[in-house]
């Protein structure tokens, strides 16, 4: 696929804050012809159930790139404008194959995590278990977790991922581990056990979808501990509390988006903005929080969840005073509501 002039004109005034309705339609038009494949793609594997969402293709479409195109109070559309910024080079002496690649980059990306929170708002356990495997991850020295295509994915740190062979199916990892999994095994334990397996075998690529390896995770706990519903996901050895750490930072993340006395709080930024900070501040909370030690990643990362392409030098002269001080009254605020618990 090639941008047309027309398709380079409408990008480039979106990333300079100089577009017209008609770029914007341009540009929806764009993201949609780059997410359409990928979308049916993970339908034709598996990787997205339609029947469980409950949405057409087209509407999943529309749901994930929402979040592309949604605007501050001066009108920029952050997510593009942020992701962009963060390239070496001024928008005006990017190629069209650069502006592309990085355009379906983000497209993937926000496709991934659309795809993601779908299934976390019609699965909850899912959602839980996809939250609690990426801790595991990151507090582990298993697994690196890369994305390909914007969707996460699993391989074993220090270990050849034989790129030049077929990518691994979920029916075979499926049926490996199913000979060897326990149904009352801890999350950290099965994520043991499908390193092994990735590592023993060498026909296929050694690299897995983050999402298959949680739905093979729910098969063992449905099949453990009754009704999906009812199952507690263990983390690190340890059953999350009734006293849900993810509701407690969902909480303080409300209260502080709602404060009146933010000393521009947000540092005075746009409202989709400020919205980016939050997300990351509850990432933090919950490394904070939800398990002994946390996971290990730096407020850079976390804000780099949210905001694609963002280095660390844009993080340092942009973000860092905001993100630092927002996330310091959440942690101040979080310790005073599990102190009266």
């Amino acid at each position: 696929m090639k941008l047309s002039t027309p398709q380079r004109t409408s990008l480039l005034r979106i990333i300079r804050k100089t577009y017209t309705s008609e770029d914007v339609r341009e540009c929806v038009q764009l993201c949609s012809i780059l997410a359409l494949p990928l979308i049916r793609k993970k339908i034709v594997s598996g990787k997205l159930n339609l029947d469980i969402i409950g949405l057409k293709e087209r509407d999943v479409v529309i749901d994930c790139l929402a979040d592309l195109f949604r605007r501050d109070g001066a009108g920029a559309f952050v997510s593009v404008t942020t992701f962009f910024e963060g390239y070496s080079m001024t928008s005006a002496t990017l190629t069209d194959d650069e502006l592309l690649i990085g355009l379906r980059k983000l497209v993937f990306m926000k496709v991934h995590s659309g795809i993601l929170r779908l299934y976390n708002e019609v699965d909850p356990v899912l959602g839980k278990i996809l939250r609690n495997l990426e801790i595991a991850v990151h507090k582990s020295d298993l697994f690196e977790e890369t994305h390909r295509f914007g969707e996460a994915c699993l391989h074993p740190r220090n270990m050849d991922t034989l790129p030049g062979h077929a990518p691994m199916t979920a029916e075979f990892l499926r049926q490996q581990f199913f000979q060897i999994v326990l149904l009352h095994d801890s999350l950290p334990v099965m994520l043991k056990k499908v390193h092994w397996i990735m590592c023993e075998q060498d026909h296929y690529q050694r690299c897995i979808s983050l999402v298959q390896v949680a739905l093979m995770f729910k098969e063992v706990y449905t099949l453990g501990w009754g009704p999906a519903e009812e199952a507690e996901v263990s983390e690190a050895g340890q059953v999350v509390q009734s006293m849900d750490v993810q509701q407690l930072a969902d909480q303080v993340c409300h209260e502080l988006a709602g404060r009146k006395d933010r000393r521009n709080a947000a540092g005075g930024e746009e409202t989709g903005l400020r919205s980016t900070y939050l997300s990351a501040v509850r990432g933090i909370l919950l490394d904070e929080f939800a398990f002994e030690g946390g996971a290990g990643r730096n407020y850079f990362e976390h804000l780099k969840e949210y905001i694609p392409g963002l280095t660390k030098t844009v993080y340092k002269a942009q973000h860092r005073t905001t993100l630092e001080y927002l996330a310091k009254i959440a942690k101040a605020r979080m310790r005073s509501i599990l102190k009266h618990a």
